[in-house]
């Protein structure tokens, strides 16, 4: 199985510090490989996360039932860790266990069938626990990652139904999707809005992380 690993990613460009965090600021589908002291400064200037050797070792460990890959060996024996492969995957680990306190016993079911394309909306905050717990829990019955968030959306949206004097609870379904369509048209035309544009630069920079 290393074989055929080393053998996949043999192509990779192999980057120093300054070159590989260039490439994640700029260049958001890129693939590199950085060996382990790289990676650890990577983790710590881009993601915000200070993580020592020997705790890196311990995630990519059989005691944590290797939450993250273990490194790919080229070179020889030289371990090469991988973007976004590694650094996305322990990033999501360490930014869901430190601040929403999640068990990495929860964390590892989540992201045993959760697609590494979408580890920016668990980076990002777009979910809240109770929606991770919800995917935990439903997830592969026959639901994809946009269903949950599309369901996200619908219940933000029905929250901002301020024109009823009755609760939700008591709409029936005709009710609930008048509510829908018509927060949706809200919705597009704040789109298009300067205000949209303006909230988008603020907002966005705001919730930047340290070094991006």
């Amino acid at each position: 199985m290393q074989d055929k690993r080393r053998e996949d990613h043999a192509d990779r460009p192999k980057l120093d510090f300054a070159d590989a965090l260039s490439e994640l600021r700029f260049k958001r589908h890129s693939q590199f490989a950085v060996g382990p002291e790289t990676f650890l400064a990577l983790m710590k200037e881009f993601y915000g996360f200070k993580i020592t050797r020997r705790n890196l070792q311990l995630y990519h460990s059989p005691f944590l039932h290797r939450m993250l890959p273990p490194p790919v060996h080229m070179d020889g024996h030289r371990s090469w860790y991988l973007h976004p492969e590694h650094t996305e995957r322990l990033a999501v680990i360490v930014h869901l266990n430190a601040k929403h306190f999640m068990p990495l016993k929860k964390i590892r079911l989540l992201l045993r069938g959760y697609p590494e394309r979408y580890y920016g909306v668990l980076l990002k905050d777009v979910l809240t626990v109770r929606d991770l717990d919800e995917i935990v829990d439903h997830f592969g019955r026959g639901f994809e990652i946009k269903d949950f968030l599309f369901h996200k959306i619908n219940r933000v949206l029905r929250a901002l139904d301020d024109e009823s004097d009755e609760p939700e609870s008591m709409h029936d379904q005709a009710t609930r999707d008048k509510v829908l369509l018509k927060k949706a048209a809200e919705y597009e035309h704040w789109l298009h809005s300067d205000k949209s544009h303006r909230a988008e630069v603020l907002l966005d920079y705001m919730e930047q992380p340290k070094g991006h």
